[in-house]
């Protein structure tokens, strides 16, 4: 039998894929926002409870799995968001279409006004 040598980095995701597994458990497979059911190819995230920076603890009973889309509307709403952009009343802002670049034409410099 080879043996695993258990990195520090591999030690983390083991840890990870422990705690969603018994986060699952816990919430009997279902999102706390929302409460349907975690599928297969479903995005989720684990939240905390009380959110790092009002003070809440790195703890398990501070963690749930919740949806991606669900983890985004209660960070927009606890003021804990991070690099996703929101507007005032906390949702979603949708980016703008892609504007077209157009070339800038330089003035000519001559006198005879064509550029």
């Amino acid at each position: 039998m080879s043996r695993i040598e258990l990195t520090p980095s591999r030690f983390r995701q083991f840890y990870r894929a422990a705690q969603v597994i018994n986060l699952l458990k816990r919430q009997h497979g279902k999102c706390e926002i929302c409460g349907l059911t975690f599928k297969d190819n479903d995005r989720w995230e684990v939240d905390h409870i009380m959110p790092t920076i009002r003070g809440g603890k790195d703890w398990y009973t501070n963690l749930q799995l919740l949806h991606d889309h669900c983890h985004d509307h209660k960070s927009a709403r606890d003021g804990s968001r991070r690099s996703r952009i929101y507007d005032k009343d906390g949702e979603t802002e949708e980016p703008d279409e892609v504007k077209v670049s157009r070339p800038v034409l330089k003035t000519s410099r001559s006198s005879d006004g064509m550029a």
